[in-house]
């Protein structure tokens, strides 16, 4: 996805719950807080209440209805725990820990007058159960597995990259995230065969992944295939129908083995373009789709013997010759949606600054035209594919340069170089970003483009122009996507976003 592949070394991701995204609405007043499972009530001998902002239930009567218990370790730590899951977690702290997997949450556990209370929305969302409010009846509905809730018509995906394990960034904190699929990246291609990128860190993610499921029935994880490292074989595996077949076969034996829900395709990219190294034939055009068909047959076959619907995505390039070189309208009628790579648009490979991932192309500046998000979106409808099959793109990471010169506070503008980043030259991850006080200060100047509906950073005194994504040029694409009618957002990746602050408006805006 990302045109570079480095370790990010990067801070813990701070866990996105949902007590963040829907505070709980605060009770009628004079009227005592009500708390269902599954339609039943819950009854407390000591009453729900609200501080702060936060709706707080009695721990042991909650756990025991929704098939948990808790068990004291000492005056201040306890967990909680069923057959396949452990909640380390302490009175006053927001540190938790699941399966011994760090974790933030949002708000902690307290004691009132001896008795445990627990900060409901965090702790609902941590045990896999939905949570619904009803001002009316001053109740917290809470609903867990077999019962099914009113839930956002929009995939929220996300990217998790194998190399987010060396800087300690765990997957626990994505069950009770609000994302509603995960893409793992990246499985490797060898001798037309699907195989584990990184041994050395896939099957303890693979492990975690099945113990997150567990918990959270509703997430499903997906293995992507290939990226931009990784795509060199897939024209040989497309070539013939043998190599067909073989591919697919070992996709579906890869996802049965290490319980994932399906298969994320990362071609990049068909006929043309990529790695210089990458095998690239014309033929590639016809044989994307026939591999997608295979691939779509053996799932399916898979489906009638599992009783488990196999998702099949694929990762699309943004530009108007990737169209060209696939069959779009035909593969759309084969994957359950198309992950729109809606960045990268100018980057490192171009000695001008200008936005990497705007909304809308400029009129006023030729060099933008076809060059956005809506103009992808708009040619990938031409070309026969459904809205609501198409996923946004969303970049947790920004493009730079430096030495650009003052018009137009860079933009546009000839630089003589690439800005430092953190982990690579011209790349700033957004949660870099907010660590070295770029977005606030360090003689940087935030501007923004009202056509293009993005920011970007320019600091005078060096010339340096960073593109990037916030929260408010986020506020535009999600908005964007229900406009337009599309099927979410997917955002490249993780840990670029330690702090979780687009992931975070991101999910807020599409539940």
């Amino acid at each position: 996805m990302n045109r570079h592949r480095t370790l990010f070394r990067v801070a813990l991701l701070i866990i996105i719950l949902a007590v963040q995204l829907l505070p709980m609405p605060p009770g009628n007043a004079g009227n005592e807080i009500q708390v269902t499972y599954n339609g039943k009530e819950i009854e407390f001998s000591a009453s729900p209440f609200i501080r702060n902002g936060v709706t707080y239930v009695q721990a042991r009567p909650l756990l025991n209805a929704v098939g948990w218990q808790v068990q004291w370790l000492d005056k201040t730590r306890f967990k909680l725990f069923r057959s396949d899951a452990v909640v380390d977690m302490e009175v006053g702290k927001t540190g938790a820990a699941l399966n011994g997997n760090k974790m933030s949450l949002s708000d902690a556990p307290i004691l009132s007058n001896s008795t445990l209370f627990l900060p409901v929305r965090s702790v609902s969302a941590l045990l896999g159960l939905q949570v619904g409010w009803s001002a009316a009846a001053n109740t917290v509905a809470l609903t867990g597995p077999g019962v099914t809730p009113a839930i956002s018509p929009y995939r929220i995906v996300a990217y998790f990259p194998y190399w987010a394990s060396y800087q300690k960034l765990g997957l626990a904190s994505l069950a009770v995230s609000g994302i509603t699929h995960v893409n793992y990246a990246f499985a490797n291609i060898q001798s037309g065969e699907v195989v584990m990128g990184d041994a050395s860190t896939d099957r303890a993610n693979f492990a975690e992944l099945q113990r997150i499921k567990k918990i959270n029935p509703s997430f499903k994880a997906l293995i992507s295939v290939g990226g931009w490292n990784w795509s060199g074989l897939f024209s040989d595996v497309a070539l013939t129908a043998a190599s067909r077949t073989k591919f697919a076969a070992s996709a579906v034996r890869f996802i049965r083995e290490h319980g994932f829900d399906g298969v994320d395709l990362d071609w990049e990219y068909p006929v043309a373009g990529g790695l210089s190294s990458n095998r690239t034939r014309p033929e590639d055009k016809r044989n994307f789709t026939l591999l997608l068909k295979e691939l779509r047959e053996k799932l399916d076959e898979a489906q009638k013997k599992d009783g488990t619907r196999y998702l099949l995505t694929i990762a699309a390039g943004a530009s108007s010759s990737y169209i060209a070189n696939t069959e779009m309208d035909k593969a759309a009628t084969l994957v359950d949606w198309i992950n729109l790579m809606t960045y990268d648009y100018h980057g490192s490979w171009e000695k001008t600054a200008n936005h990497h991932a705007p909304l809308y192309s400029d009129p006023k500046r030729p060099a933008t035209s076809g060059a956005s998000a809506n103009d992808t979106v708009n040619a990938f409808l031409k070309a026969g594919v459904p809205a609501n099959k198409l996923v946004l793109g969303i970049p947790l990471y920004g493009r730079g340069w430096t030495g650009c010169e003052a018009s137009g506070n860079g933009l546009g503008q000839s630089c003589s170089g690439l800005s430092g980043g953190v982990n690579s030259a011209g790349v700033h991850e957004y949660g870099n970003l907010e660590k070295q006080g770029w977005i606030d200060g360090n003689g940087f100047v935030r501007y923004w483009d009202d056509v293009a509906k993005v920011p970007w950073l320019y600091r005078k005194t060096t010339g340096t122009f960073v593109t990037y994504e916030d929260p408010e040029s986020l506020a535009y694409k999600t908005g964007y996507i229900k406009a337009k009618g599309l099927g979410g957002a997917v955002a490249w990746e993780i840990s670029q976003d330690f702090n979780g602050t687009l992931l975070k408006k991101l999910i807020q805006a599409l539940k």
